[in-house]
C-alpha cells in the first residue's frame, strides 16, 4: 500500500527519507492517494514516492507526483520518457518561473480530447533545476566528493478545461508557490552548497 513500507525492503534499502510524510493537507488542499502499481514500483526501483490529488476548497483538482532517490538516477528521468510511452502527444513545451529560486518546465500534452499541463523541475541538494543533465551531473559531482546528496523530481499536473490552458498553469503555479518550502523540508538539502 501506498505509503506504508515494510521494515527491509529492497527497493528503499539506501532511502531515510520518506516523501510519503509529505502534507495531505496544504492551505485548505486535500489529498488523496491514487494508486502505484506494484509493476511501477519495480521499473522505478523505489517507493519513495507518491502520486495524490490534491482538490481545492472551490473544488479545482491537481495532481502532484514527487520521487525522491539518495543513490538511485533511474528514478528521475524526464517525465516526457512516461507520457510519451502511454500514448500522449506533447504539444508545447516552455519554461515557467514558480518563483525566485524555482523555474520548472511547462509541458501541454494531449491525448484523445483532452488536455493537460504538466510543471515539473528536477532538485539536487540545494539546486533547483530545470535540466536533467545538470541535477544529474549535479548528484554524480557530490559524490565524487563523499557528500550524499538527495535528487528528486517534482511534477504537477492539471486538466485543462474548456480550453483554458491559461487557468490551468495559474492554477498549476500557485499550487507550487505553496508547496516550495515544504519541498526544502520533506526534501532537504542532506548536506552541502550547490555546486552549479
Amino acid at each position: 500500500e501506498l505509503g506504508i513500507y515494510p521494515a527491509v525492503d529492497p527497493l528503499d534499502s539506501a532511502s531515510k527519507i520518506k516523501v510519503s510524510a509529505f502534507p495531505m493537507n496544504i492551505s485548505g488542499w486535500k489529498a488523496k492517494d491514487m494508486p502505484i502499481s506494484q509493476r511501477e514500483y519495480e521499473i522505478l526501483e523505489t517507493k519513495n514516492l507518491f502520486l495524490r490529488e490534491y482538490t481545492s476548497p472551490r473544488g479545482d483538482l491537481l495532481y502532484l507526483y514527487v520521487i525522491n532517490s539518495e543513490d538511485n538516477r533511474k528514478v528521475r528521468h524526464p517525465p516526457e520518457v512516461c507520457l510519451l510511452g502511454s500514448g500522449v502527444t506533447i504539444v508545447e513545451k516552455s519554461k515557467i518561473r514558480i518563483s525566485d529560486s524555482i523555474k520548472a518546465n511547462l509541458l501541454l500534452v494531449e491525448k484523445i480530447s483532452s488536455q493537460q499541463v504538466v510543471v515539473y523541475s528536477y532538485k539536487a541538494g540545494m539546486l533547483n533545476t530545470t535540466s536533467y543533465f545538470r541535477q544529474q551531473v549535479k548528484v554524480c559531482l557530490d559524490r565524487l566528493l563523499n557528500r550524499k546528496t538527495c535528487g528528486a523530481l517534482i511534477r504537477i499536473s492539471v486538466d485543462v478545461k474548456d480550453n483554458n490552458t491559461a487557468e490551468a498553469v495559474a492554477l498549476a503555479d500557485s499550487f507550487a508557490t505553496k508547496i516550495e518550502l515544504l519541498l526544502e523540508k520533506y526534501i532537504p538539502l542532506i548536506n552541502h552548497p550547490q555546486f552549479l
